[in-house]
């Protein structure tokens, strides 16, 4: 009976299940990516025969951290290490716009042993022709049509493929290998490394290792490999991220399940009322109803996890930044799917079968569906808002659909507008006419050498420039504390208003952003300690951004070292004497410094792979959500249409051309766009303000609600208007009256 009262409307039932299914691959998806993204760190140290990794006190993340290489040689010196292994962690960014991760290691090292060797050389059999030598992983040579031989430029620098390698990690089989030394070159890092490897002689003296490492470096954190990932807090930023972007799509889905159980339940409300006059009791009722809500929902969730599985092998052959994580898939992954289907169709099939219970047989049985004496009563409006207010109920949850769809778009397109604004403010107020970063690297990992800026700076176009370079710390009170770098006299200091204290004067000083200071308890006077050194607080500063607020400035030299880049930059400022002319400064100085990318202040988001990256982000989670909720409004508008399909016969009869029914239809349709429009640019702003309340991350960030996001919006309210009204609009103008007055 269940399969039966589900396939009674085919198109119906059909449609719930592929909003649904949407839904479930978001989870399957998201999922697989974040799954990979955390076993490949895990791969990365695990996999590595080592019994400790050795990495940057403080970092955010470990493989952002910072070494000096020449530790290796005193870690190797100790009695109880065996061995010690480099590694190099970057991230590039091909001509193609993909990306690729290279892991830097010694050919001649434990490390790399447990890439295995598909076909070609490893990196220490092979023999050096044109270009630098290099192995692909599997998945990322399927991607880039590359095999052994052939040419690859990363970072503007020529590699040849040396070897396809497999390591059974998809993060590291999406990624490449490349010597120690040339990852070194390619991130502009000499001597430096990411992290250590550590090999014991014997575990037993795992504790007297780790208290010598202790008081030889304690600016450094000593992990052991087992415990590494949970450690990372990285991997709980993307675990919750992608949480958060399947639980959006499932709402959206659950909401249009509820709609269509609800709608089911209604449009079979005599058939109820003859089961209770035969004797069936309430609770028979109830589970009936939950149980075709919990097949709906299991259909819907293994139709998801297909599509879950495609998208994201889908994803990863893109080759973009979520995309170069790779994809792992697990039966936990696909049990958590339908899981939480099956959660989401008892609470969405809870009211619908609650509702079907409490119908008294007479009431039911006198039902009429769509036709009933509620239409005569005098309601406001036209004819299409009157058919709406029928169904309260159905049209609400319609609107919700739409409406949670559209709230996501304002609320995450607020951000991100906020965020390329923040950027915008910081560079206006520092007068910055050009940025330059290094070319084909991620932001995260760009470092420009210092005489570049100096021979920038030599240039007649030119007033003046300024580096700067910016540190992601953990620390007790911020997991995610931004520490930006500049030289005390550069002019973008100018744009930090010191409204407490002093201006940096001296070494071992930072100034606190006005947020970050009232929040960590801090004052003009006290002391700060980052990565086993310690500053005094001599001014607290405000700037009006939000990311600025949040962190703390200190000297260009000091920020170097916490960073690791001694002598280098992540970014330079540059402001010309005639800023008129920054195009055409902006073109000589592409061409004379090739390594780096130059872009004038509103071209950032070319440059700085951040804004991009969130941009796109940003696009395809409101393309998700707007897309469920508009297929939830198809639902129903069929619905709609074929539960007044003796209605529309009427009309028809009584002379009603077929583009009238056309019109009114497409009016409803468009109504419903409206409403959902209206209550989530509500809602969207609402849950943009309320998102940057909450402590962490999200303080970063300051929305910022542009008039253009508003149009956006009710464009996309409407355009899903039309579309989910067009099929339904079309379908009742070919409805024949004879046919039509016949339908029960």
């Amino acid at each position: 009976m269940v399969l039966r009262n589900l396939f009674r409307r085919k198109g119906r039932t059909i449609l719930t299940l592929f909003g649904i299914a949407i839904g479930v691959a978001a989870i399957v998806a998201l999922g697989a990516v974040a799954s990979a993204f955390r076993e490949g760190l895990a791969s990365i140290v695990r996999g590595s025969e080592a019994d400790f990794v050795v990495t940057q006190a403080g970092a955010f993340t470990a493989i952002m951290g910072s070494i000096d290489q020449a530790i290796a040689d005193e870690v190797r010196a100790m009695p109880e290490v065996a061995a010690v292994d480099g590694m190099v962690f970057a991230s590039a960014i091909l001509d193609d716009g993909s990306y690729l991760f290279c892991l830097g290691l010694d050919p001649q090292g434990f490390a790399i042993r447990r890439f295995r060797i598909l076909e070609g050389e490893r990196l220490d059999q092979t023999s050096v022709r044109r270009g630098r030598p290099l192995l692909l992983g599997r998945q990322a040579a399927e991607r880039l049509r590359r095999k052994v031989g052939d040419l690859l430029y990363v970072g503007q620098v020529p590699f040849r493929v040396t070897g396809l390698y497999e390591t059974g990690s998809s993060f590291e089989d999406t990624a490449a290998v490349i010597s120690l030394e040339d990852a070194q070159t390619l991130t502009v890092q000499p001597r430096r490394v990411t992290l250590l490897y550590v090999k014991l002689r014997d575990p037993g003296v795992a504790d007297s290792f780790r208290a010598r490492m202790a008081r030889q470096f304690p600016d450094l954190s000593v992990i052991p490999t087992v415990g590494f990932i949970d450690q990372e807090y990285i991997v709980r930023v993307i675990d919750a991220m992608a949480m958060a972007v399947a639980g959006l799509a499932i709402l959206i889905g659950g909401v249009g399940m509820t709609n269509t159980l609800f709608m089911s339940v209604f449009e079979r409300t005599t058939e109820i009322g003859v089961l209770r006059a035969l004797g069936w009791r309430r609770r028979q009722v109830v589970t009936m109803v939950l149980q075709e809500s919990l097949a709906l929902s299991l259909l819907g969730g293994i139709v998801g996890i297909l599509l879950g599985v495609a998208a994201a092998l889908l994803v990863r052959r893109t080759g973009g930044w979520i995309g170069s994580w790779g994809t792992q898939f697990s039966p936990d992954l696909f049990l958590r799917a339908l899981v939480t289907v099956g959660v989401l169709g008892l609470v969405g099939g809870a009211y619908p079968a609650w509702w079907a219970s409490r119908l008294l047989p007479v009431e039911a049985l006198r039902y009429e569906g769509g036709v009933s004496g509620r239409i005569s009563r005098p309601l406001p409006g036209g004819m299409p808002f009157r058919n709406l207010l029928r169904r309260r109920t159905r049209t609400s949850l319609t609107a919700l659909g739409i409406a949670i769809g559209i709230a996501a778009m304002v609320a995450l397109g607020s951000i991100a507008d906020g965020t390329y604004v923040m950027f915008s403010q910081i560079w206006r107020d520092s007068q910055v006419d050009l940025i330059a970063m290094q070319a084909n690297v991620d932001a995260d990992f760009s470092a420009i050498d210092e005489r570049v800026g100096s021979r920038i700076a030599a240039m007649p176009e030119v007033e003046a420039v300024a580096g700067g370079i910016f540190v992601v710390l953990s620390i007790e009170k911020m997991p995610m504390f931004i520490l930006s770098g500049y030289h005390p006299r550069s002019f973008v200091m100018g744009h930090f208003r010191i409204v407490e204290g002093s201006p940096l004067t001296a070494p071992r000083q930072i100034l606190v952003g006005r947020r970050a200071a009232e929040h960590m308890g801090l004052k003009v006077g006290d002391t700060l300690r980052l990565q086993e050194t310690t500053f005094r607080v001599v001014g607290i500063y405000e700037t009006g951004v939000a990311y600025e607020d949040i962190g703390a400035v200190v000297s260009l030299r000091e920020a170097q070292m916490l960073a690791g880049k001694p002598r280098q930059v992540q970014m330079y400022y540059i402001k010309l004497k005639r800023p008129q002319e920054a195009a055409l400064v902006r073109d000589r100085l592409k061409a004379a410094f090739p390594g780096v990318d130059f872009a004038l202040t509103t071209e950032a988001e070319r440059v700085v792979s951040d804004l991009r990256i969130m941009r796109q982000a940003v696009n395809q989670i409101s393309f998700l959500a707007v897309f469920i909720g508009a297929v939830g409004m198809l639902n129903t508008m069929l619905m709609s249409v074929l539960e007044r399909t003796r209605e529309i016969g009427v009309l028809r009869a009584l002379g009603w051309r077929p583009r009238q029914v056309l019109r009114v239809i497409l009016q409803e349709s468009l109504l419903l766009g409206i409403l959902g429009g209206l209550w989530g640019t509500l809602l969207g702003v609402l849950l943009a303000v309320g998102a940057t309340r909450m402590p962490g991350i999200a303080q970063a960030f300051a929305p910022v609600f542009r008039p253009g996001l508003f149009g956006q919006a009710a464009v996309v309210s409407l355009v899903a208007g039309v579309l989910g009204g067009l099929y339904p609009a079309w379908r009742a103008t070919r409805m024949h009256p004879v046919e039509a007055l016949r339908y029960e």
